[in-house]
């Protein structure tokens, strides 16, 4: 009876660890994903590919980028990156970006949670860009984005809520030491369908967006 007793409490110990073990992999898994998915988006946004942007968000998405107000849903979200973006400052058209500009968009130091449900997850990474016209204008840009992204029916992870906040946006010949980032705004032309959930100043203001993680070593 003693030995029984033993061996099942043993083997009952292997199954937790090796569920533990399981769930610790799924998570690492999940978290490369994450990654991988957030960086192809950069590298598309790079050259206004957006029929391959669009497929990266859930049909229920809600994208902010600084104070130009929410979109929500897929036809919204086309209607940002293709009017809003793909008219302005990465001029564009089916094929991609037009000849003379340049959208570089570096997304770098990402940090990423999955959920316990598996099922969730969030991640804060920061954008440097490199904005240009040929022979007209050059300018910089940085800030970071808090993301949230849904693993869907079919075992993706998508985005499912992605806001961008501005640092700066200024001259390549001023650069951030002279120049004032603008705020920017809601465009009329192209309304969002909900206001800006945030209101703040980008540079020289510090304003620090919401961390959507505890401090590592002390909680808080």
């Amino acid at each position: 009876m003693t030995d029984d007793h033993t061996d099942t409490a043993r083997i009952a110990r292997l199954q937790a660890r090796i569920a533990e073990l399981e769930r610790r992999v799924q998570t690492t898994e999940d978290t490369e994903a994450i990654k991988r998915l957030t960086r192809i988006y950069g590298y598309y946004l790079d050259k206004a590919l957006w029929s391959e942007v669009l497929p990266l968000f859930t049909d229920d998405c809600s994208i902010e980028i600084s104070m130009l107000g929410v979109y929500l849903g897929k036809r919204q979200a086309e209607t940002l990156f293709r009017d809003v973006l793909g008219k302005g400052p990465a001029k564009s058209d089916e094929r991609g970006l037009l000849w003379g500009q340049l959208y570089n968009h570096m997304l770098l130091q990402g940090v990423v949670h999955v959920a316990p449900d598996g099922r969730h997850a969030r991640g804060r990474w920061r954008c440097f860009m490199q904005i240009a016209t040929f022979g007209e204008k050059a300018l910089w840009g940085e800030g970071p984005y808090e993301i949230e992204y849904r693993k869907e029916e079919d075992g993706l992870w998508r985005i499912r809520k992605l806001h961008f906040y501005r640092t700066f946006h200024t001259p390549f010949d001023e650069g951030w030491k002279t120049a004032r980032s603008p705020v920017g705004g809601v465009r009329a032309d192209f309304p969002p369908d909900l206001p800006p959930t945030e209101q703040y100043e980008p540079y020289p203001a510090a304003y620090i967006p919401p961390f959507h993680y505890r401090n590592p070593v002390t909680g808080t």
